[in-house]
């Protein structure tokens, strides 16, 4: 499942727990082989009624079996053994979300069969079976993972408790149906105002990656190394599935050639539906997404939302083996299926499309991962999780950006390979079954020959991240990196104290141009080898290495001053990243990093200068203050015109996409810094966008937007709004409802707070409103106290997102005695499943504080002594 982190930065770490639950675990002694699933949904009514036959062993004999049921009637229930039937008592406790069938006889030991008819509603929670509108009617589809299968029908819902199914749709007379099998049999009936559609049987998978999808979706198909493709829309969307379907064909292509096992299911069917809480989700053969992870107009698209597009597609596709075809045995390995799809999403984007640099992509990522691997309230990769929430909370940062990280430092030190031949043997040894960590690093360790079986574990079941103090000595022809080990803390005083934690860490040094060198540090405290001598080695080749590295003065000034030709682009990311996470925790002067900064005046990538820019919003931001923002802009300009000065500000036939996103990127954050000529030019660019959507540069479209409603009034405001009703692409309309919360008058800030719990506002897209608001320097104490007047009600709309998740509005603020409000107020709401939320939100304002009180001073100081712009 592909997470969506498209709402404010402020969300990161509010993805948590749903509503209260004691779920448990099943018992063991009954195991399926095979479901026969028949659904009949009233898209009208809302409802649909099911008949289902279940294949199970019982491994003794028993007068009771235990299933996983929520928000079904079950109407009949009869247990057959041979020729002998016997109708069960129905039970249920709705607190472990099970059901329970007890018999008058015991049921012996061997093959069963469970007779199940029963009803349930198409809910509004875009969980279990759901309803799906658009403008004009309805849909019915599914989103299962991780423990909503059971809100469709009664099942053994675990990961482990692999079967096959058979699944058949009764649906009204005009509509297409889509699940997991191909389409075997479509005939009339039963009555004249239906017909009945039979997918093949599936391979043996686990229940939360059954899928279905019923509504008048049209579709555009294709095929790739012998596999039937189809992409599919609500029909006034199918125009623009093309792309996906490109994509689709050069990743699956791709995953072909790389894995030892071709795609193993027979067809693809990818599905764009108009409500949708994830990104998209992995179903075996029938992959769903949100439209806007789909879709996309090939003449209005930006780079960047191609490369989403192309991305999901990849990170989707690459679960059919890891996730689908191999799968965890428990959620507290959901890692094996999100660290590795995501690992593996970039390499065919790569191979397809270059200049894209998904390489460096993956850099910036692992900052993002490190970053949140900083707090004190962060999680092992591998967590315990037993109930709905527990496990729902697993879905975050560590297992989707800090696993792929992980796998890319193994991949580096063992070798492109050797690491491709032990996924290949893990994959085989483990198709249509279940695995544990220590089934993925054996395998590697045997192919590589080297102890991954030892180094994973200290990454794994472990907290934090390393950070590595270096210092270096050339001696003999000989270099020696004397490397001190201790956690990573975002809190100053954490970082003194200090930790136990000892990681293995395959270090990769580059040093001048000789070829990376990798050893293996185990201690807290070692000296490392390497041959050759040269000054100013780096301690993280390729920026791949999942640890921060901090050096002395004289070593930073170097990179800092020469970081162009010393440094590759994924180096100076690492080394930009690094820099900025030892200013935030006091261990490096910011007008130090400031000043370093002025070395990138130059600098051509745009990965690099994406690292450069970030630093640059939070300081403007969360800060700089009122007095001072004036010179920081001014400063910032001057940093970043010449940029512009070399590309122009319009695209230039012949570059590449990777060229015109750095110019945009510059762009926008020049509009932020006040730049006048870039506001007028980017006034011009909305006002042409608002006429006509092909006649201005597709990636500016978006920026231009942005930068021209921070500055716009009522009547801008009511033009965004009339335009986002008349939007012909998902693009279009989340431009203009998106920038609704980026108006900066108080009365308009309140006017898009009171239109997100209008039925207008889908339940997906309120959290990206509210904490867009929160992400608005104009609108942060507005959209607080409008959340805590109706937080009852963004709460229940939200919860199939969020759930108890909402530590973001306490990271919103950069304030000790806010912040205590803020929390004290969540406190009285007694969420369930909120509490790790609530220590991430409190650590980051924490953070945001202390950055303040040890750094204000100097930037003050550091400000005064820039020369007038």
């Amino acid at each position: 499942m592909r997470k969506t982190y498209t709402y404010s930065l402020l969300i990161l770490g509010m993805f948590s727990m749903l509503v209260a639950s004691d779920a448990q675990r099943l018992p063991t002694n009954v195991k399926p082989s095979h479901y026969a699933l028949a659904f009949t949904p009233d898209l009208k009514a809302a409802t649909f009624t099911g008949d289902e036959t279940i294949d199970v062993t019982l491994a003794q004999a028993s007068n009771s079996i235990t299933m996983n049921s929520i928000e079904i009637k079950i109407n009949e229930v009869a247990i057959t053994v041979g020729n002998d039937t016997q109708n069960a008592h129905i039970s249920y406790d709705e607190a472990k979300e099970q059901v329970t069938f007890t018999t008058e006889k015991p049921i012996p030991a061997g093959p069963a069969k469970i007779g199940i008819r029963f009803v349930g509603k198409l809910n509004d929670e875009l969980r279990g079976f759901y309803l799906s509108k658009s403008k004009t009617r309805n849909y019915a589809t599914t989103q299962f993972e991780s423990v909503d299968a059971r809100r469709a029908f009664p099942c053994f819902d675990e990961p482990a408790f692999k079967a096959t199914f058979d699944i058949k749709l009764t649906i009204d007379k005009g509509d297409n149906a889509f699940s997991n099998g191909k389409v075997i049999s479509d005939v009339p009936g039963p009555g004249a105002d239906k017909h009945t559609v039979t997918f093949s049987q599936t391979a043996k998978m686990s229940s939360y990656l059954v899928a279905m999808v019923v509504g008048d979706l049209t579709c555009q198909s294709g095929s790739v190394d012998g596999i039937p493709l189809r992409v599919c829309a609500t029909p006034d969307k199918e125009p623009l599935v093309g792309f996906a379907l490109e994509a689709t064909e050069h990743v699956v292509h791709f995953y072909n050639q790389y894995y030892g096992i071709k795609y193993p299911y027979g067809k693809l069917d990818e599905i764009g539906i108009p409500d949708f809480s994830a990104g998209a989700m992995e179903n075996t053969a029938a992959i769903i997404y949100r439209e806007t992870d789909l879709l996309i107009d090939p003449k209005t698209g930006t780079t960047n939302q191609k490369k989403n597009v192309a991305g999901v597609v990849a990170h989707e596709i690459a679960h059919q083996w890891f996730g689908d075809l191999v799968t965890m045995k428990w959620w507290d390995d959901i890692w094996l299926n999100e660290g590795f799809a995501t690992w593996m999403s970039s390499k065919p984007l790569e191979a397809w499309n270059p200049e894209w640099h998904a390489n460096l992509d993956e850099v910036q990522d692992t900052q993002g991962a490190l970053n949140l691997d900083s707090l004190a309230s962060t999680r092992p990769i591998h967590q315990s999780a037993d109930t709905r929430e527990e496990i729902d909370a697993l879905f975050d940062g560590i297992a989707y950006e800090k696993t792929a990280a992980v796998l890319r430092m193994e991949e580096r030190y063992v070798g492109q390979d050797a690491f491709r031949k032990g996924v290949n043997n893990y994959l085989e040894h483990h198709k249509y079954a279940n695995t544990e960590a220590k089934d993925f690093w054996t395998e590697i360790a045997a192919a590589s020959g080297k102890p991954i079986d030892k180094i994973m574990p200290t990454f794994v079941n472990q907290a934090g991240a390393p950070l590595l103090t270096v210092k270096e000595t050339c001696s003999g022809g000989k270099t020696a990196l004397q490397i001190k080990q201790q956690r990573l803390f975002v809190d100053p005083a954490l970082l003194q104290k200090g930790t136990a934690e000892v990681w293995q860490i395959p270090v990769c040094i580059k040093s001048g141009n000789a070829a990376q060198q990798c050893r293996v540090m185990t201690q807290k405290e070692q000296t490392l080898t390497f041959d050759g001598c040269s000054q100013n080695t780096y301690a993280n080749a390729g920026g791949v290495g999942y640890y921060r590295t901090a050096y002395d003065d004289a070593a930073v000034k170097s990179f800092a001053q020469n970081a162009e030709s010393a440094l590759t682009p994924g180096e100076r990311i690492s080394f930009v990243g690094d820099q900025w996470a030892l200013v935030n925790n006091g261990s490096q002067n910011a007008a130090t990093f400031l000043n370093m900064l002025q070395g990138f005046k130059t600098e051509n990538s745009r990965a690099v200068m994406e690292t450069v820019l970030g630093p640059l919003g939070y300081l403007r931001n969360r800060v700089i203050t009122e007095q001072e923002k004036p010179k920081f802009q001014a400063w910032e300009r001057s940093l970043l015109k010449p940029t512009i000065d070399r590309l122009g500000m319009k695209p230039r036939t012949g570059e590449d996409s990777d060229t015109d996103v750095l110019r945009n990127d510059v762009l926008a954050e020049l509009g932020e810094a006040g730049d006048q000529q870039v506001l007028d030019y980017m006034k011009t660019v909305a006002e042409g966008y608002m006429q006509d959507t092909t006649s201005v540069p597709a990636g500016q479209a978006p920026i231009a937007l942005t930068l021209t409603a921070e500055h716009g009034d009522a009547a801008l405001y009511d033009k965004y709004l009339e335009k986002r009703k008349t939007a012909k692409t998902p693009s279009e309309f989340y431009r203009y409802q998106g920038n609704l919360a980026t108006f900066r008058d108080p009365e308009l800030i309140k006017r898009t707070l009171e239109f997100s719990l209008t039925p207008e506002v889908r339940s997906q897209d309120l959290p990206a409103m509210i904490f867009g608001e929160l992400g608005n320097p104009a609108g942060r104490e507005i959209a607080l106290k409008f959340i805590e007047d109706h937080f009852d009600e963004i709460h229940q709309k939200t919860i199939a997102q969020l759930g108890g998740g909402f530590g973001g509005l306490i990271s919103a603020f950069c304030d000790p005695q806010k912040r205590d409000a803020v929390r004290e107020f969540l406190q009285s709401k007694h969420l369930e499943g909120g509490e790790r939320s609530m220590k991430l939100g409190t650590e980051r304002a924490n953070a945001c504080i202390n950055f303040k009180q040890a750094q204000s001073e100097r930037i003050s100081e550091w400000l005064k002594s820039q020369p007038a712009q």
